[in-house]
């Protein structure tokens, strides 16, 4: 049975909710510095990232057959170090906001604990790389936790991982932590997406998740700060409590909503926009740098600062995609982290190369099988110097 949200072996309407956090990441820079709902998009991205990874994983576990941890770091690496290192390039190419002095930091996934250790978004050119930093630091620990672990020891480990980082997030004075911390301790709605992963076959948590009671209210609790106020937005038990109804949110969608919700989350321009999320994400600080440092005002951030770098983004996002990333991501197909069974009527790859076709037999006309190939805090609305003061990226 296909799910509602299938497509071609993808979950689009997941694709759905990448593009309305990418969309909140590209409104609060270049926007609206201080936006109520601050907590969902960081939120929720990484949420959908450990959710998948998770699903992936140990699914991989699940169906018994070898798993190649190698793989799964190559399939990586190929998706998301190319436009990474194409954006730090380019940085360093115009020595952007001095990137060049820390420019080490940032090429091994560092940026998180460099921003936290000099209490600075600088190179704010990178800010938004903090984000990226917890889910690549999560990419190289999940192999090794799903695979070797049980299933319950898996829920067990997760669950610490969520508790350490919820509680560094949240008493980070009483326990002498610089408030710069949470850009490090921020592994609880990865570590989230992953428990989400492992619940989503229980047919009575399922069930409770997707319900249309639950799932208005994840919406009333998302939408609580403009009923309750600015600030409960911006408390930590917001977050959390978001961290519940986001997981609801995803779980719905891998499922698959219906009608007037399905339409919105999977549909031509949310496939697209989802394709070039990544590399939207990547590039639109270093976007924004060329294209201000030419045109000063655009950065004041306003409606018309939104309209213009987010076109400029996403035209460069897909050229990119389809100049260079496309053809990396192809690689995958030769790093596949489980064997692949070979089609129906062919030979598997290990011996196809010694097994000669049969002579067709008088009258029986059939071909015979070929054999198989490899197949996202604050930014200020005014900027000294021509550039944000301090910057807070998803």
């Amino acid at each position: 049975m296909t799910a509602a949200g299938a497509r071609g072996g993808r979950r689009e309407q997941i694709d759905g909710l990448r593009v309305i956090a990418m969309t909140g990441v590209l409104y609060v820079h270049y926007w609206n510095e201080h936006p109520t709902l601050e907590s969902v998009r960081v939120s929720l991205f990484f949420i959908v990232s450990g959710f998948l990874i998770g699903v992936i994983l140990l699914s991989a576990k699940d169906s018994g057959a070898t798993v190649k941890v190698a793989n799964f770091y190559i399939r990586r690496a190929l998706r998301l170090l190319p436009a990474l290192f194409l954006m730090l390039a380019v940085a360093a190419l115009f020595n952007m906001d001095r990137i060049r002095e820390s420019l080490p930091w940032h090429l091994f996934q560092m940026s998180s604990l460099y921003f936290a250790m000099n209490a600075s978004w600088k190179p704010w050119i990178v800010a938004n790389l903090w984000s990226l930093n917890i889910v690549e630091q999560f990419y190289l620990a999940a192999p090794l936790i799903i695979l070797l672990l049980t299933r319950r020891q898996i829920c067990v480990a997760y669950c610490i991982i969520f508790a350490i980082s919820a509680i560094a997030r949240t008493y980070h004075d009483q326990l002498g932590l610089s408030a710069w911390s949470s850009i490090v301790f921020a592994f609880d709605p990865v570590a989230a997406g992953v428990i989400l992963a492992m619940a989503k076959d229980n047919i009575d948590v399922r069930a409770v998740l997707t319900s249309k009671l639950n799932n208005l209210a994840s919406v009333a609790i998302i939408a609580s700060p403009f009923l309750i106020g600015f600030e409960f937005g911006r408390s930590e038990g917001y977050r959390l409590l978001c961290i519940y109804a986001l997981s609801s949110i995803v779980l719905s969608s891998y499922i698959g909503y219906r009608g007037v919700s399905a339409r919105l989350l999977a549909n031509p321009l949310t496939r697209f926009l989802s394709r070039v999320s990544y590399a939207t994400y990547v590039y639109h600080l270093v976007l924004w740098w060329l294209v201000a440092e030419q045109w000063p005002m655009f950065y004041e951030k306003g409606p018309l600062t939104f309209l213009v770098m987010s076109a400029v983004t996403v035209l460069v996002a897909t050229v990119s995609w389809h100049v260079m990333e496309r053809h990396f991501d192809a690689l995958k197909a030769w790093f596949p982290v489980t064997p692949q069974a070979p089609r129906a009527g062919e030979p598997a790859p290990a011996v196809a190369h010694l097994i000669k076709p049969a002579a067709p037999v008088a009258g029986n006309v059939a071909s015979v099988p070929a054999s198989p190939t490899p197949a996202t805090a604050t930014a200020v609305s005014r900027v000294p110097e021509r550039e944000p003061r301090a910057y807070h990226s998803a």
